[in-house]
């Protein structure tokens, strides 16, 4: 009797655990009459994506969609001012959804909304993101010309860390002609003071065997401020302070304390196919030489399927008030891999 007690109050406790989570879910309810429950993640070109337990991360159509409801706030921006804001939604009659900011709650057409997006949350487990482009050129004529090109980025949070790695390699021959060799390195790691104030410690190395400016360093660390970090697009800026290193091709070598200002931009486009990025650092140094450097990346990328894709790059390198000013680009386009 007293085991049966038992097995009935457990059973009583799982369910109320179960009818809890479920509760707790995000709901969205389709003109049809379908109901999915899940975590909606975002609301981008006519596509909500809400992921699920059962078949992962389904996309519907928005003109499908009656009404929704969100357990947690979703970011909001109004075309009319720019204004970023939070707002909680909730199921209403068909066609409709209730919007509440500041406590206030107004009845909202479903096809009013056109976008939304959840921050992403902060979590204890690592989370590892990256990808790997690659272009390979090789032409065969009067004169053969083999272009190479390669980059590695990686990024693993955990908690209040965030690590950024990343590696570049790029060669260009022309017969027995070395026009391009040079490869660079980089690591950055944030400590998250709060959801948008964090601070950076960052350091890069760049190597080169064809230009007078052979070696490039740079160490730093300072203040950031992350503007937004959603499932759609994020935007950091870092104040960084520290030194410069140049070396040359003739072992010459100079140090400079200076300053610099970091940006890192992505932005996810039609369901996330296609991702639009721009990151870089612009400094210039405390001291009489007025050394200034910009060292900045634009491009975009294209998701063939979940693994791989085709990007297309620009890389502007440029350091003036030294000896051997440097200024150079390249363009790179292939195909690669993320995870």
């Amino acid at each position: 009797m007293h085991c049966a007690t038992l097995l009935t109050r457990l059973l009583v406790i799982l369910c109320c655990t179960g009818w809890a989570e479920q509760a707790a879910a995000d709901t969205v309810w389709l003109t049809n009459g379908d109901r999915l429950t899940g975590t909606i993640r975002y609301l981008s070109d006519g596509k909500l994506a809400i992921e699920t337990h059962y078949a992962g991360t389904v996309t519907l159509a928005w003109n499908a969609v009656s009404t929704l409801a969100s357990d947690n706030p979703v970011n909001v921006e109004n075309k009319k001012t720019g204004e970023h804001y939070q707002v909680r939604l909730s199921s209403s009659d068909p066609g409709y959804v209730w919007v509440e900011r500041n406590e206030q709650e107004q009845q909202v057409s479903v096809r009013r909304i056109d976008e939304f997006m959840k921050a992403k949350v902060r979590s204890d487990q690592l989370a590892w993101t990256g990808n790997i482009d690659a272009g390979v050129k090789v032409k065969k004529a009067s004169t053969k010309t083999d272009d190479y090109s390669f980059a590695l980025n990686t990024k693993l949070n955990k908690g209040n860390w965030r690590h950024d790695i990343g590696a570049t390699y790029n060669r260009e021959q022309e017969n027995a002609s070395v026009n391009t060799d040079n490869y660079s390195l980089r690591y950055a790691f944030d400590y998250l003071v709060s959801e948008q104030f964090f601070w950076q410690t960052r350091a890069t190395y760049k190597r080169d065997w064809v230009e007078n400016l052979s070696r490039q360093a740079l160490l730093g660390t300072g203040p950031g401020y992350q503007l937004w970090d959603t499932e759609l697009s994020a935007f950091s800026l870092s104040v960084l302070g520290g030194a410069f290193e140049y070396g040359y091709s003739d072992d010459r070598e100079e140090r400079h304390v200076g300053g610099s200002l970091r940006w890192n931009y992505q932005r996810y486009l039609l369901g996330k196919s296609v991702t639009l990025y721009s990151n870089g650092d612009v400094g210039h140094s405390l001291d009489d030489d007025g050394v200034f450097m910009l060292d900045a990346e634009v491009g975009m990328r294209y998701s063939l399927t979940s693994w791989s894709t085709l990007h297309l790059g620009y890389h502007r390198n440029l350091v003036s008030g030294i000896p051997d000013t440097l200024n150079e680009g390249i363009f790179s386009t292939g195909l690669g891999l993320k995870w």
